[in-house]
């Protein structure tokens, strides 16, 4: 069964990461670094995020459609993205198999997953907040 029934449950949950995410200084800092905008295209349900530290100064998110142009674009069903920040997912292995399709340099994102890294441990209350047992 889905962790996400809906569209809405899965952007209240992400909307409460990445603010936590935004706040912690360390982990904004090393993702304004890379300069990036990436896209996350989530399946089941359906929901685009699109993380956007392009001007090296202020961390933004946005849920559905945006103008920001992505550097890399990443598709996976919600459910990986819900194992991801529980730290339950190889990545490597997902891009192998499928399970996760990226489009650009995915090489620079993946430098960033070590940075985010420290949210795998916030992420399970974050989510039982929203009635999403880890």
């Amino acid at each position: 069964m889905a962790v996400f029934h809906t569209t809405e449950e899965l952007y209240d949950v992400m909307d409460d990461l990445w603010t936590w995410i935004k706040s912690n200084e360390i982990i904004a800092a090393k993702l304004l670094q890379s300069r990036l905008v990436v896209r996350f295209h989530y399946r089941n349900p359906d929901g685009m995020m699109t993380v956007d530290g392009s001007d090296g100064q202020e961390l933004k998110y946005t849920f559905g459609e945006c103008d920001a142009q992505p550097t890399v674009q990443m598709y996976m069903d919600s459910d990986l993205a819900h194992r991801f920040w529980l730290g339950k997912v190889n990545i490597p292995a997902a891009l192998i198999s499928g399970e996760l399709v990226s489009k650009g340099p995915v090489n620079k994102a993946l430098a960033l997953v070590p940075a985010v890294r420290p949210a795998h441990k916030i992420y399970p209350a974050i989510a039982a907040r929203r009635g999403k047992a880890a």
